[in-house]
């Protein structure tokens, strides 16, 4: 597992314009990892040379996907399972669906005014590119089992995410650490990655 650096992000996320090329990336990169859960891999070698040589997957797969899948390696396919996981749920969301179904209400509550102008400050000084991935990440790993209200109580947002990124080893960014709004609730998780998306959105429309 290695991160997928910044720039990279930027050109998969561009290459994939449609939510059905999301999907279709995504589930094709889901058989990669179930084979490789069991049979392990070379890290470094290219995703697409995996998927057509060794899973002789190249016929099943459009080659605009595998075209865009060959920017990484398989030392990276965790981290573009997170990419393209986002990208499916920023996808629903453009297209009016809910990507969060089975997540509790508990963690639905609608942000005020104070929690909208908080978020807005943070994402207009710092990117939290990364931040907003593993935002992402912990909703769809974490907070949609059953029993994650019995072990996550709608309190502190970035201290749960802060000590979840911590046991997956991973340094928190200094904007983080010292601008995230402390008193972001973890009851309002899911409206506030909505929001930070679309405000991400149109900022960059504006562009």
């Amino acid at each position: 597992q290695e991160s997928l650096q910044n720039l990279t992000l930027v050109s998969i996320a561009g290459e994939l314009q449609s939510y059905s090329e999301v999907c279709e990336a995504l589930s094709t990169l889901e058989v990669a990892l179930g084979f490789l859960a069991m049979t392990g891999g070379e890290p470094h070698m290219q995703l697409s040379h995996y998927l057509e040589e060794v899973l002789q997957m190249g016929n099943q797969v459009a080659q605009h996907i595998l075209k865009t899948l060959s920017m990484c390696c398989l030392k990276h396919c965790v981290a573009l399972w997170q990419l393209l996981a986002s990208l499916k749920s920023e996808n629903m969301l453009r297209l009016k669906r809910d990507p969060f179904v089975g997540i509790s209400e508990d963690y639905k509550q609608v942000l005020g005014e104070d929690e909208h102008r908080q978020l807005t400050a943070f994402f207009s000084i710092c990117n939290g590119d990364t931040f907003l991935l593993e935002m992402h990440e912990f909703m769809v790993l974490v907070l949609k089992m059953p029993n994650a209200t019995e072990t996550y109580r709608p309190d502190w947002l970035k201290d749960t995410l802060v000590s979840y990124m911590e046991r997956k080893d991973l340094d928190i960014p200094q904007d983080v650490e010292e601008l995230f709004p402390d008193g972001m609730c973890l009851c309002h998780y899911v409206e506030a990655w909505k929001f930070i998306v679309t405000f991400k959105q149109e900022r960059a429309q504006k562009i």
